[in-house]
């Protein structure tokens, strides 16, 4: 039986996560469920529509955001089941939704890591910059949610005992690349 893997890539807005996991997607060959798509899905918007709502409104109310990670959970789910690792991008800033998708993994014999993605706030002011250019994102994180977010964000207490990488995609390409790598080393063996 082929070693199954989920692989969290989480952390705050512009902190690298989506890129992150579209390159570890390219370089392992296991598909990526990204959170603002799905949410989008579920809305019923093409992944690209901006929904400029304020913190915690629209498509991100608790409740829509609980519809999100459930549907997060079920396509892992058909991923695992069909014998594939998967990669999923959010902000997984609930305890919860973490304690979730642990679950998924006991219940599938899976390895379980989780890549904590941050970054200068400076960076990620002008990766937000650059994604409000950007027609072809898919994250509507804007600068003045950064806050509410961070404030809104669980303390990772939950992930003790867990294999979990804290990550500054800050630097270099490689350098970032190469840790993670190591980290999936481990987390293979």
């Amino acid at each position: 039986m082929e070693l199954l893997i989920i692989l969290v890539i989480f952390g705050l807005i512009a902190t690298g996560k989506t890129t992150l996991a579209q390159t570890l997607s390219r370089q392992q060959g296991w598909p990526v469920i990204h959170s603002d798509a799905v949410r989008k899905h579920l809305a019923g918007l093409r992944p690209t529509s901006r929904v400029p709502a304020a913190f915690g409104a629209g498509i991100y109310t608790a409740d829509f955001s609980r519809r999100t990670y459930e549907e997060i959970l079920h396509q892992a789910r058909q991923y695992l089941a069909a014998g594939s690792s998967v990669i999923v991008d959010g902000s997984f800033k609930r305890s919860q939704d973490r304690a979730a998708i642990r679950q998924l993994a006991q219940e599938h014999n899976a390895r379980l890591g989780f890549i904590y993605c941050t970054c200068s706030r400076q960076e990620i002011q002008r990766r937000l910059e650059q994604r409000q250019q950007n027609r072809q994102a898919i994250s509507d994180g804007r600068p003045e949610i950064l806050a509410a977010q961070e404030q809104d964000f669980d303390i990772l207490d939950d992930l003790k005992g867990t294999p979990l990488l804290y990550l500054d995609t800050g630097r270099s390409a490689t350098v970032v690349l190469q840790e993670v790598n190591q980290f999936l080393t481990m987390l293979i063996s």
